[in-house]
């Protein structure tokens, strides 16, 4: 299949099992959820972020 027309013209005609199935399985494809350390790893890359942007606001409020 090379075409989504193609592809969901393909789906309309399995039976709800397996329409079931292939939805649960593209799910796992495309799933966006972060694990705890991708988490962790995304707020400290912001917690360093923040702390370079208020060293930089702090130098020019001394100034």
């Amino acid at each position: 299949m090379s075409t989504v027309t193609e592809i969901k013209e393909a789906f309309r005609r399995l039976p709800d099992r397996q329409k079931l199935k292939l939805a649960r399985w593209l799910q796992t494809q495309v799933d966006d959820r972060f694990n705890d350390e991708e988490l962790m790893r995304i707020a400290a890359e912001g917690a360093r972020a923040l702390d370079k942007r208020e060293a930089v606001y702090a130098k020019r409020k001394a100034r």
